[in-house]
């Protein structure tokens, strides 16, 4: 009965039209849009743009690749540090450039450094949401900021989701783990 059981429950998993969403780490040598990416940071004004190819991950829902998030920073008037986050669907164009901590309505703080990159929907959730984690620098001291991003799912293009990104400032929750753990309750 057990191993009957077993078996229903295999076969009901392999028909269900569950989506999963996954990031995945990608090779260096993938990195083929990385040029465009700085010449777009520079016509938004920064200088000095680097990459950070160690927080750049592709996007996938089953076993689809939605894009490549890429996190970079680059500097202001070569004094306002910047970090931004861009979006390729295809590995050859960008087709989102969005800068985030240090420009707009986080210009009171720069930039230190992108701390980590994950996934906080559930895996079968249609509405995909990535947390960046980053650390800020403000005259005297450091802290923590959240920029949450989605993948709208009728068309892959990546946006800012603003409500969810408010909701978890000033939360001091300091990784992926706890920002999932808070956004799926």
């Amino acid at each position: 009965m057990k191993k009957f059981f077993i078996f229903i429950v295999l076969i009901l998993a392999m028909h269900s039209s569950i989506s999963v969403a996954s990031i995945i780490s990608i090779e260096h040598d993938d990195f083929t849009y990385k040029i465009k990416l700085i010449d777009e940071a520079k016509s938004y004004g920064l200088s000095r743009v680097e990459l950070d190819e160690s927080q750049t991950f592709r996007l996938t829902r089953d076993g689809t690749v939605l894009g490549t998030l890429i996190q970079g920073k680059g500097w202001v008037r070569e004094v306002q540090p910047v970090c931004f986050i861009g979006w390729s669907k295809d590995g050859k164009k960008i087709d989102a450039f969005i800068p985030t901590v240090g420009q707009g309505d986080w210009e009171t703080v720069g930039c230190h450094k992108v701390d980590s990159v994950g996934l906080i929907s559930k895996k079968d959730d249609a509405n995909v949401k990535v947390a960046v984690v980053y650390t800020t620098e403000a005259p005297g001291r450091y802290s923590n900021a959240y920029f949450i991003v989605g993948v709208e799912p009728s068309d892959d293009n990546l946006i800012y989701d603003e409500k969810t990104t408010v909701k978890f400032q000033n939360s001091y929750l300091k990784n992926i783990a706890a920002l999932r753990k808070a956004y799926q309750q």
